[in-house]
């Protein structure tokens, strides 16, 4: 049995956006080639952070994004389940990295933070820890 390969995010984002269609053929040629593909969780922050940032992606379109990165057989998202939960509160209009913190601290008495709406959104959508300021 062969190890998997990791994936970065530059690879990814090629294959989601198609902006260069000839690496983005390159990056689905070596996904289908491989007997599996690992996408470390740092990766799918930071791909979510450049579809958002620097390809202007609403937050629907990158959640379509990952779910059919998710979709793909040979691909294997670290956490993966967690992600899909992140990009469930995501789709409820928590920003998809405080998503991840929270679902990350789970079994914490708190999560401190100054971020005013977040504290109140986590609140409303009953988000455990609760989210606090110090």
């Amino acid at each position: 049995m062969s190890l998997p390969i990791a994936l970065d995010t530059n690879l990814l984002a090629r294959l989601v956006t198609n902006d260069d269609p000839q690496q983005a053929l390159q990056v689905a040629d070596l996904i289908d080639a491989s007997a599996a593909c690992f996408v470390p969780i740092t990766v799918v922050l930071e791909l979510e952070w450049v579809l958002r940032g620097a390809y202007k992606l609403a937050p629907p379109a990158v959640i379509q994004a990952f779910e059919g990165l998710m979709d793909i057989t040979q691909l294997h998202l670290e956490q993966e389940d967690l992600v899909r939960q992140a990009l469930e509160l995501h789709r409820h209009g928590l920003d998809f990295a405080d998503a991840l913190h929270l679902l990350r601290s789970e079994g914490c008495a708190t999560f401190k933070s100054f971020d005013r709406s977040l504290e109140q959104l986590a609140a409303a959508l009953g988000i455990q820890p609760a989210v606090q300021r110090p």
